[in-house]
């Protein structure tokens, strides 16, 4: 009986903390709408009113070839500690662990842009390359 507790204790909190572990999107696109999106846009496509007064311009997210590391990285360290650029934050400093794995999620779950037009891109300017320098 002892054993049978101990073992659903032990199942139950290994559950508890794997399932802690996972990010919250929802929050984490509260975040990214909150911190974030004064830069890289709403829809995380690099245009935002700040991106138009920025140099290099903030990275279109939905096309970044950034690997989940690259991606983790500049995020928790920012721009200037993996050589970017220094405009984008050092968000570990402001953002608990919990915020940083929920930020970080929502922008790897973020679904890629689909290609634009010539003629779409002729309309709405000239789309940056989703890469900060």
């Amino acid at each position: 009986m002892v054993s049978t507790l101990v073992g659903a204790t032990l199942l139950a909190s290994i559950a508890t903390a794997a399932h802690a572990q996972q990010p919250d999107l929802a929050a984490g696109r509260a975040l990214f709408v909150k911190r974030c999106s004064v830069c890289h846009g709403e829809k995380a496509d690099g245009n935002s009113n700040l991106a138009r007064l920025l140099d290099p311009k903030p990275a279109n997210l939905l096309v970044s070839k950034l690997d989940s590391a690259a991606r983790n990285q500049i995020i928790r360290k920012g721009g200037a500690a993996v050589g970017r650029s220094s405009v984008m934050p050092n968000w570990e400093a402001e953002l608990s662990e919990a915020e940083l794995r929920d930020v970080i999620g929502y922008v790897a779950s973020l679904p890629p842009a689909r290609p634009v037009a010539a003629t779409d891109a002729d309309r709405v300017g000239q789309a940056n390359s989703g890469e900060p320098r």
